[in-house]
């Protein structure tokens, strides 16, 4: 007959199936609050998907971005990316490559400006938006609790601004999404003990591909990229040179391109000078204008006819900065204005209230949940974060700065706003915890010595 096992022993089965059963609880309730949190996304988004089928004309999505849609029947048309304006003006550089080519791809596949094109569109947006949540959800999870998770992917979930950004024709889902998806990464690499050379050419190209999608991530995306390398510089050794040269292979067919068609250097896109002389010229106030676009304005098409795009953009380029110079205080003081435009979310002329209540709590909590980061002394990390936050914004700081451009910081600053918001309910509730454990000891005591004794 066998014999039983002694106590001791008996003991640390039994601990060691109360700690995987806790951990299996524990992952189990992580699950259920990520579900939860990606279905109410979801289920908001499809009724706003259901509204504007329903109640807004047909091809209403495709006017709040139309040059998308032009650029996209140009590259249908075999003319590659021109005429952004409408009628045939030529090749352009005015917007990035990669979104109107996602368009041209749908509008190939379900026609130009159909409505099932549009369904398609807010449909591959919603799910961009839900990788968002589940990223920003990871992320706070991995940097500091469920608790500070939850919080922070109900916010991107419920926020009304937010749910409404599938009916945005344009590529601000896709770049939040990257912007996320290259924190996750470097994250990830900067914790691994060591970082395959496929992995860092995996980078390089992903970064590439974000440039492609949106310029005015690329001052960001490198300030993150050096972070890593600098991070990992002793067992990185070399290996980040195959990420640059991944990223020098994605990138490069554009400039590339733009140097073929235009016979001049454009590394980006052509419109730098047309947006600064926007922000900066006799009336300007800091919003954008639609009618000084040449789609718009008849003198200013005429105008980019005549000159030609690069020619366009660089007279409209020496134009704002003869007004900058003549008037430094002007653009200062309108500087000031756009940076509190961009971080209150009232840049938009004529905007929702709303805009401006979730851009103000996503910034005060999140700059706070930076400054907890920053307290507990894990500086490299709070460096990682703010080096988006400074260095993105800039280009509409001297430009306009409506709230389309602020939302790609968003999941960023609900990530920190998350963790502020549970950080300041514990220390609402510690003091009455503390209490009604005060109290509790109070009373224990107070029986134990009205206790009779035998």
């Amino acid at each position: 007959m066998p014999q039983p096992l002694p106590d001791f022993m008996q003991d640390s089965i039994r601990g060691s199936g109360q700690k995987t059963s806790g951990s299996n609880a524990a992952q189990r309730m992580k699950q259920g609050h990520m579900v939860t949190v990606l279905a109410v996304g979801l289920g908001l988004r499809l009724l706003v998907m259901w509204t504007v089928l329903t109640h807004y004309p047909p091809r209403w999505l495709f006017t709040r971005g139309i040059e998308m849609g032009l650029l996209a029947k140009s590259v249908l048309a075999g003319e590659g990316l021109s005429s952004p304006f409408g009628g045939s003006t030529g090749p352009t550089a005015f917007i990035a490559p990669v979104y109107p080519l996602l368009i041209a791809l749908i509008f190939k596949v379900f026609g130009s400006f159909t409505t099932t094109s549009a369904v398609i569109v807010m449909l591959a947006q919603t799910v961009l938006n839900l990788i968002t949540i589940w990223l920003i959800m990871r992320i706070a999870c991995r940097l500091f609790n469920q608790a500070a998770a939850t919080a922070a992917g109900l916010i991107w979930a419920c926020s009304l601004p937010l749910v409404w950004m599938p009916t945005i024709f344009w590529e601000t889902s896709l770049s939040c999404f990257l912007l996320m998806g290259l924190i996750a990464l470097v994250l990830s690499y900067n914790d691994s003990d060591r970082v395959t050379p496929l992995q860092w050419i995996s980078l390089g190209a992903y970064c590439g591909f974000m440039a492609l999608v949106n310029p005015a991530l690329l001052p960001s995306l490198l300030a993150v990229f050096l972070w890593l390398v600098l991070q990992t510089r002793r067992r990185a050794a070399w290996r980040p040179l195959l990420a640059a040269l991944a990223f020098a292979l994605v990138f490069s067919p554009w400039p590339l391109r733009n140097a073929r068609v235009f016979h001049a250097f454009i590394p980006l896109r052509t419109t730098v000078g047309f947006e600064l002389w926007m922000g900066n010229h006799p009336g300007a106030d800091g919003f954008l204008d639609e009618s000084l676009f040449p789609m718009y304005n008849s003198v200013e098409l005429a105008d980019y006819k005549t000159r030609g795009e690069v020619d366009y953009s660089a007279h409209k380029s020496e134009l704002a900065r003869a007004y900058i110079q003549r008037h430094p205080a002007v653009f200062l003081r309108m500087t000031a204005i756009r940076a509190s435009r961009f971080w209150t979310g009232t840049g938009s002329r004529n905007g929702s209230k709303l805009f401006a209540v979730h851009a103000i709590f996503t910034t005060v909590f999140g700059l706070a949940g930076l400054w907890l980061l920053t307290r507990s002394r894990r500086y490299a990390l709070a460096i990682l974060f703010t080096l988006p936050i400074v260095l993105f914004p800039i280009p509409y700081l001297i430009t306009h700065a409506e709230f389309r451009y602020r939302i790609v910081l968003d999941p960023l600053m609900t990530l920190f706003a998350g963790y502020a918001l549970t950080e300041l309910c514990r220390l609402v509730m510690q003091p009455q915890a503390a209490a009604a454990e005060t109290g509790s000891n109070a009373f224990g005591a107070l029986l134990n010595d009205t206790e009779p004794t035998i």
